[in-house]
């Protein structure tokens, strides 16, 4: 582990290339201050590295159960900054690298701006909800099996434990936000509390129209809500930095939060909160109009392409709408089946591989990824180690990806909490089950029965890498 990391350092540029580096499940993201100097080329090849990735500004290195340990190593043997020692907030250094002009003109900047600020903004959300997500399912899974369970209080008080994220939404986006932004988070959790405080929440819904200064307060419900939250912790951010700077030292502790909070509060609760209840409206919109103009396949075509939407380094793009979706519905009919789906199509055309190659090691690494991409829910050592590198089963993988999708649609799979996309979740989808168990045997065989009959240039005894094509 030692050497690999210490080749990781040297091939992606070495410690003075690296302005940050951080880890999500399988990959280790840096930012690089030139990333022309990274080896790529060598590095695809490494053993051990199952791909390389460039998106969303980050130099990604996909390297599957192994990206803790070498991110420890590195954590600890070098002198880097990293997302674990800097409340995961790389934003700041990206634009440090990227702020030249040129940069800025472009268009991908500003999406890869965003992209960052989001996904780094719900990541303790989604933490969160993967834990009560997956309470859900031992929740089902007991009721299903035991009925009587679910009038039981203990039953009950964790049921409503699982549910209590998704209504105080607000306050913890806007913790994950102000942290991103490195603004004092109990300002931002303040006020969106006061959004949900249940004495203003009455008050609206009994009048009926309330101004402020003069102005229109919506009565709106600001619970299971995203944009909101992250639109007033930006104010509240300039808000901070503008009022610390002008007010003297000696009277900012007193001064500096009445200006911020008195500013903010008629701000966000005249304009930005329902600003943002509109948009996120208009978001989810958007998704059921795709759906309802697709039809049924709409989940498939999504699976399909989820594997280009990886090699791209774009899944994060889509976190922000997947929430929003799933909290102003109470169900998820597009993003989290075709993930599940894409995953299991995964794990067939590994499974198909494993029985047609006559390496013995590559015939267990095939079945190690299919399992990761099926039971675990992480698809990248099945993608990047197996059917991307030998490039037809891929082929498999989207057309298992859009028979089972579109199974899951025209059935009408909805998953109902937050999980990772593994087999083990199949409870969340509650009265649809039967739906989403179809489409994952679907998805499974398809991908399976077309890997296996289209075959692929076998794996040499021996040989670990492969040239896996052009550089990112």
């Amino acid at each position: 582990m030692n050497e690999l990391a210490s080749i990781i350092i040297e091939k992606v540029g070495g410690i003075e290339n690296i302005s940050f580096v951080t880890h999500c499940v399988t990959r280790l993201r840096f930012i690089l201050v030139d990333k022309e100097k990274a080896d790529t080329m060598y590095l695809k090849k490494l053993d051990g590295v199952l791909g390389v990735v460039y998106g969303s500004g980050q130099y990604q290195i996909v390297l599957g159960a192994n990206v803790l340990p070498i991110f420890n190593i590195i954590e600890k043997e070098y002198d880097i900054n990293t997302g674990d020692n800097d409340n995961n907030n790389y934003i700041g250094k990206v634009e440090s690298v990227e702020s030249n002009e040129k940069a800025k003109k472009r268009l991908v900047y500003y999406i890869e701006k965003i992209t960052r600020f989001l996904s780094s903004s719900l990541t303790p959300f989604i933490t969160v909800l993967y834990g009560v997500g997956m309470l859900k399912i031992v929740l089902s899974l007991l009721s299903y099996f035991w009925p009587s369970l679910s009038n039981n209080s203990t039953y009950i008080m964790f049921n409503l434990f699982s549910e209590t994220p998704f209504y105080f939404m607000p306050i913890l986006i806007a913790y994950g936000s102000a942290k991103t932004l490195k603004s004092n988070p109990i300002f931002a959790i303040t006020v969106s509390a006061m959004l949900l405080y249940p004495n203003l929440t009455s008050l609206l819904e009994k009048s009926g129209t309330m101004t402020f200064f003069g102005l229109p307060v919506l009565s709106a419900s600001y619970s299971n809500t995203l944009l909101p939250a992250i639109m007033s912790t930006i104010l509240l951010a300039k808000l901070e930095k503008y009022f610390y700077k002008i007010i003297p030292p000696a009277l900012c502790t007193i001064l500096a939060p009445l200006c911020i909070l008195t500013v903010a509060l008629p701000i966000v609760l005249v304009v930005l909160a329902p600003i943002g209840i509109i948009i996120g409206n208009n978001v989810v919109n958007i998704f059921v109009w795709i759906s309802n103009i697709t039809g049924g396949i709409s989940i498939g075509l999504l699976a399909a392409v989820w594997p280009f939407i990886l090699m791209g380094g774009m899944n994060m793009l889509f976190v922000a709408p997947m929430t929003e979706f799933l909290a102003s519905n109470g169900y998820d009919n597009l993003f989290r089946p075709a993930w599940i789906l894409h995953n299991i199509a995964e794990g067939g055309a590994c499974i198909g591989v494993a029985l047609k190659t006559k390496n013995k090691k590559f015939r267990s690494d095939a079945i190690a990824a299919a399992v990761s991409a099926i039971v675990s829910g992480v698809s990248e050592p099945a993608l990047y180690g197996i059917n991307l590198r030998l490039k037809r089963p891929l082929i498999a993988v989207m057309i298992g990806g859009l028979a089972g999708g579109s199974i899951a649609g025209f059935l009408g799979a909805r998953a109902y909490a937050l999980v990772y996309s593994s087999i083990l979740s199949i409870p969340v989808f509650e009265d649809t089950i039967i739906a989403i168990i179809y489409a994952i045997v679907a998805s499974f065989f398809v991908s399976f029965i077309i890997a296996f009959i289209l075959g692929f240039d076998d794996i040499e005894e021996g040989l670990n890498k492969i040239n896996e094509g052009n550089d990112i």
